[in-house]
């Protein structure tokens, strides 16, 4: 005898289990990655005049931009399909991964909730009510004749076709009411919003630096500097593809007495899944690599992941972390490794120095030069697989004691024309080139 057992999810597994897998603030961050992808399919280098607007109070949660929106036939295909289907179009570089994203977002948040888009062609929105949605049946027909009522997974739309819509131009208006109680009293804590805050000028850094703006309850946000390598040093490169991934590592110094900010930073699609990390995530304290400790504050590395299609990245579900088992990531950890290797093997040696804090301090002092995101993935390195140290310079050390720094800024095209014009080696030097030139043309007696 053989029969037929019901392998079905419910909704209730959905509403109450799937969406502890992830935090209030990551369930946000979900929903703003919905927003980038959109900039990226308008333009993927530049987003300089699209924007989001973020609303959070005890009541709402309002997320509007102007980054395309997304057509109803992505809606009915993908957008509100629980799961991403097999037959899916490649998403273009995007971040969106597993299809559970946003449905996991807004029904973490609250009891009911508006989505809204609106593109060239397109302009609808879709209204649920949780309770309502749970309780839906439909009945359908076996192939044998019988008849079964199941529960409707179904989300109904409607088209727009007058003036009162959120939406005057294309983008997304997504608004949750209704608000769960833990939510709006996250939603009342200024801790919450303060850590809110800064996981989004950090893990969307790289579209900040592309030019998008960010407003949150009216606060305007600002990117943060990931990464910076001194001039006086060249970074460990590698660059290549495996399994249609393209990745690009690099490896070398930033400065001393910042250990909150030493480590790895993992970008995938351009969005930070990883963020100075130090364990054996990255490496650290793995075959011959030590663990991390503040001698090694000074090392900073950076992994650019990138798809076409996001599902070949090696992502958590809820993008913050690596999966450790990908044959991408473990292909990409061992370049890691190469990197951190000669970067230690340097630092190392400085442990070695009769006063190792004191020349950590002087190098710290000599980078003048911050790269955000953006110039590091798209600069062009001569060197690939080989970090050039700063050199171990005990007659420099003691000059800096009696010395000052003097800086300004200067347009880099004019700025690199004249270096190369007077010789200089670097940008340190052609300073000291311009003081000396200056107290001589204007017959100085110092």
């Amino acid at each position: 005898m053989s029969g037929r057992i019901n392998g079905n999810p419910t909704k209730l597994f959905f509403i109450k289990m799937i969406t502890r897998d992830i935090s209030t603030r990551d369930a946000i961050l979900d929903l703003l990655d919905n927003s980038i992808d959109g900039a990226s399919r308008i333009n993927k280098n530049d987003y300089t005049g699209l924007w989001i607007k973020i609303t959070l109070n005890e009541n709402e949660m309002i997320i509007e931009d102007n980054c395309g929106g997304f057509s109803l036939d992505i809606a009915k295909k993908y957008a509100f399909r629980f799961g991403r289907p097999e037959e899916a179009d490649s998403l273009g570089g995007t971040i969106g991964r597993f299809g559970v994203g946003m449905k996991r977002a807004l029904f973490k948040m609250g009891i009911q909730f508006e989505v809204e888009s609106q593109t060239d062609n397109d302009h609808f929105q879709i209204d649920v009510d949780v309770n309502v949605w749970k309780a839906a049946v439909e009945e359908v027909e076996r192939s044998d004749g019988t008849k079964e009522t199941i529960e409707s997974w179904d989300f109904q739309y409607e088209n727009i076709t007058d003036k009162t819509a959120n939406l005057k131009s294309s983008g997304t208006y997504i608004r949750v009411t209704n608000l769960y109680p833990e939510v709006a009293e996250s939603f009342r804590d200024n801790a919450f919003l303060n850590a809110l805050e800064n996981d989004i000028e950090k893990l969307l850094n790289f579209s900040l630096e592309k030019g998008i703006e960010i407003k949150f309850n009216d606060k305007q946000l600002s990117k943060k500097e990931v990464l910076i390598f001194s001039e006086d040093n060249e970074p460990f490169v590698a660059t290549g593809s495996k399994d249609s991934v393209n990745y690009k590592v690099l490896a070398g110094l930033g400065k001393t007495g910042e250990p909150k900010v030493s480590g790895w930073n993992v970008y995938c699609n351009d969005r930070l899944v990883l963020e100075a990390n130090t364990n054996d995530i990255t490496g650290w304290g793995t075959g011959s690599i030590p663990q991390f400790n503040n001698d090694y504050a000074m090392f900073r590395g950076i992994v650019f992941l990138d798809s076409d299609d996001p599902i070949n990245l090696p992502l958590t579900t809820t993008k913050k972390g690596v999966d450790t088992t990908s044959e991408v990531y473990r292909f990409v950890l061992n370049i890691m490794k190469e990197g951190m290797q000669s970067v230690i093997t340097f630092l190392k040696s400085v442990r070695k120095l009769d006063d190792p804090q004191e020349y950590r301090k002087a190098l710290g002092e000599q980078q003048e030069e911050q790269m955000g995101v953006v110039e590091m993935k798209n600069r062009v390195f001569e060197n690939l697989r080989t970090f050039v140290p700063p050199p171990l310079d005990y007659e420099k050390l003691a000059v800096k004691k009696d010395t000052v720094r003097i800086s300004f800024i200067a347009n880099r095209k004019r700025a690199e024309f004249v270096k190369d014009y007077e010789g200089s080696k670097s940008y340190t030097q052609l300073g000291e080139s311009l003081f000396e030139y200056y107290v001589t043309m204007e017959e100085l007696d110092i």
